[in-house]
């Protein structure tokens, strides 16, 4: 924490202190990969993570179809089949990383909304 911080942990009361700590704390990774599947695109973030793991397998299945084929016209089909479904999986993975990343920029907007409101609130107050 910087000397700011501190110095608004000073100017504020307790209750404010618990409320900001209570949104203050950084989620750890499964937290926000959890905090994916809460909201109005919790249904997208199921179903992308469904999609995402029968792409894996069937990365994994084409690539094991692969090795074990001797024809070049289908060692070249598998191997389609298993870059198109690596990058299926690379993408889907980018799309969780911007998920979180969003809801991370949300929590910190909250977090300025409440100190905002803070500081109108004891504005009014010595007004």
């Amino acid at each position: 924490m910087n000397t700011l911080d501190e110095e608004i942990r000073k100017a504020l009361s307790e209750a404010e202190v618990q409320k900001l700590d209570a949104i203050a704390g950084e989620p750890g990774m499964f937290a926000m990969l959890g905090g994916i599947f809460s909201g109005k695109m919790r249904f997208w973030s199921a179903y992308a993570m469904v999609l995402s793991f029968v792409a894996f397998g069937f990365a994994v299945w084409t690539g094991w179809k692969f090795i074990h084929t001797n024809d070049p016209h289908m060692m070249a089909l598998w191997g389609v089949g298993m870059g198109v479904s690596i990058f299926l999986v690379g993408m889907l993975k980018m799309w969780f990383w911007l998920e979180m990343h969003k809801n991370m920029v949300i929590r910190e907007i909250k977090r300025v909304e409440l100190q905002l409101a803070v500081l109108a609130n004891s504005l009014r107050e010595k007004a």
